[in-house]
């Protein structure tokens, strides 16, 4: 509309990258490093970029302040990201976490002085449980279908709705207790793909090698009868050098032919 005042569309696809960006210059790396070895700072640091104490870095020009990696947070800190709380560590949460009921067994716990990891001789038959859990979830969907249809405001709906949720929450759980099993055959899947392509290449180059083997064969049993034809009928080291070339030349066309030029 006329009236209307036109909105500037967006100036660029992307955000612009924080200011501090222009710090990151040779000579403010180079004043560091300088800094740095004034005053033995990673001398006995083997790391890339020793860290700096909290003294240390007031001293340092604000310009120089944005080079200084900050200190890798520990295993058990959270960050922030898109205003959620996350842990440096990832733990896929638990059915508990979830405020739901686990409807398949735990593994035991250790015993004193064992591994938790290392439990082999226990476990769970989840394709059984899964089975088990669906058909559960078919019989809980139809006497839902019963309340609803006797009476759509019944409190008994709620309950069964709670079930419901409770035998998919499990479902799902087990379904993600495959999913190291997943990025293992995944892995395997593409190293066996990797290793056909290689193969294949290994034999492509073969072929080639013993097409050019015997190309040169032919060209050795040939190259004398054409010499010494070309020696009898021209005489003299000029004749002889271009019955050479010509040869190299036929040579070269054959290779061209064979590598597809």
């Amino acid at each position: 509309m006329a009236g209307l005042p036109e909105q500037d569309g967006p100036r660029s696809l992307y955000p612009s990258p924080p200011p501090f960006y222009k710090h990151f210059t040779t000579e403010n790396i180079a004043r560091l490093n300088e800094f740095r070895e004034a005053n033995g700072i990673g001398a006995n640091d083997s790391s890339a970029f020793p860290l700096l104490s909290a003294s240390q870095l007031l001293s340092l020009p604000a310009e120089l302040r944005y080079l200084v990696p900050p200190e890798p947070p520990a295993e058990d800190e959270q960050y922030r990201v898109f205003n959620e709380d996350t842990k440096i560590r990832q733990v896929l949460p638990s059915l508990e976490d979830w405020h739901y009921e686990q409807l398949y067994p735990s593994p035991p716990s250790p015993v004193a002085g064992e591994d938790p990891t290392s439990q082999s001789g226990w476990t769970l038959d989840r394709a059984k449980y899964l089975k088990d859990l669906v058909r559960s979830l078919i019989l809980n969907f139809v006497e839902l279908l019963g309340i609803v249809a006797n009476n759509p405001a019944a409190a008994d709906k709620d309950e069964k709705l709670g079930d419901i949720a409770t035998i998919v929450a499990n479902m799902h759980a087990l379904i993600n207790e495959y999913r190291p099993h997943q990025a293992r055959e995944t892995l395997i899947n593409m190293m066996e793909e990797q290793l056909e392509r290689k193969r294949a290449e290994v034999d492509g180059i073969r072929r080639m090698k013993e097409k050019v083997e015997e190309t040169l064969a032919e060209f050795a049993k040939t190259a004398p009868e054409s010499l010494a034809s070309a020696v009898s009928e021209e005489v003299g080291a000029l004749a002889i050098g271009e019955s050479r070339k010509e040869s190299q030349r036929q040579m070269w066309r054959a290779m061209d032919e064979i590598l597809g030029h």
